[in-house]
């Protein structure tokens, strides 16, 4: 079995096939594992399904070996207005990407590798020559921007999230300290040629208001992709992550679904099973909702996100639940929704 790409689908689908005994060679244009990032610190969101995460990854025989912290509450400000937000459960998970110690992508390649999976870097192969394509995001079709930094601090744990367009237009901005590691970042879904200057004014909101200190900053970002013109299949090749479009139009967060996918694509080969069909089945609705609750954000952004904020200190994270299972709501919306995004993202394949 080859693989094309040793993201976190990629690598999912590796080490559930070698673990079944099959000969897995996963081929990664980079030199190493987790290249596209620099040690940003990047979240397993636990909202949308009532499964939790990590019970998620034990189903999958994926072992959370890699750093990964659980927060039970976060702050959402929009520079104003804060509202603090807490759970029974963890909202988020917290892990590193890049090949850095402890990083998500570093432990799920130790995993691929002790069950048998060959690595090979700096080398690809055509798509249609593999058997699953886990490449990634795909240029010209980006719909999101992050810029930040990592740094080292004394300040205490925490999870923050900003709403303000001057600091992240039409998205958001966040801090993460966890053990005396920070990340800061804007993550944009508009403007993209703007993101430096508004990632500036985001670094002043969140450290001057928070008073956390920064030591030794590195810059980080990447780029997201979406698509719902999904091709789960091209000839014997499964598509699985970002390379099938694999994403969450709302807010960007896509290792779950990622590292779900690829676990689905290697079992449906197993298997002997359908995984364009599966695929379908389990992903196609979530990213129409995705579609809708992108248009409803930025529509409900207005007077600095105050009415999502006060909805957010009102409700919390989890009701959001609702907005991932493609509900009757979202099926009347879909349409418009769909016909307004298509005018207002061109680039994008929706």
């Amino acid at each position: 079995m080859r693989i094309l790409g040793a993201g976190p689908a990629g690598l999912a689908a590796a080490l559930t096939l070698a673990r079944a005994g099959r000969a897995v060679e996963v081929f990664e244009r980079r030199g190493e594992v987790g290249g596209r990032f620099g040690g940003d610190l990047q979240a397993l969101e636990n909202w949308s399904d009532a499964e939790d995460v990590r019970d998620e990854l034990r189903r999958m025989e994926i072992a959370p070996d890699f750093e990964c912290h659980p927060f039970h509450a976060i702050v959402e400000t929009n520079g104003r207005r804060s509202a603090a937000l807490s759970f029974a459960r963890p909202v988020i998970y917290v892990v590193k990407r890049g090949a850095v110690p402890g990083s998500l992508d570093q432990g799920l390649m130790r995993q691929a590798l002790e069950a048998g999976a060959v690595m090979h870097f700096g080398r690809t192969l055509p798509p249609a020559d593999a058997d699953i394509v886990a490449t990634g995001p795909v240029a010209g079709r980006v719909f999101a921007v992050a810029q930040g930094i990592v740094f080292d601090t004394a300040a205490a744990d925490r999870a923050v999230g900003l709403l303000h367009d001057a600091a992240a237009l039409k998205g958001y901005s966040y801090l993460v300290v966890v053990r005396g590691y920070g990340c800061l970042c804007t993550v944009m879904f508009d403007d993209f040629p703007g993101v430096h200057a508004r990632f500036e004014r985001a670094q002043a909101m969140l450290l001057e208001r928070f008073a956390v200190p920064v030591a030794n900053p590195r810059r980080v970002g990447g780029v997201g992709h979406f698509s719902n013109r999904n091709e789960f299949r091209r000839g014997r090749a499964l598509y699985v992550g970002e390379a099938a479009g694999l994403q969450d139009l709302l807010w960007g967060f896509g290792i779950r679904i990622a590292l779900r996918s690829g676990w689905l694509a290697a079992r449906c080969l197993l298997d002997g099973r359908d995984y364009a069909r599966e695929a379908a089945v389990q992903f196609v609705g979530r990213l129409k909702a995705s579609i809708v609750n992108r248009l409803l954000w930025e529509t409900f952004r207005v007077g600095d996100y105050a009415l999502i904020l006060a909805a957010l200190k009102r409700n919390g994270l989890t009701r959001l639940r609702f907005f991932y299972r493609y509900n009757w709501l979202q099926r009347l919306l879909y349409p418009p929704a769909r016909r307004i995004l298509r005018r207002r993202y061109p680039d994008l394949r929706l």
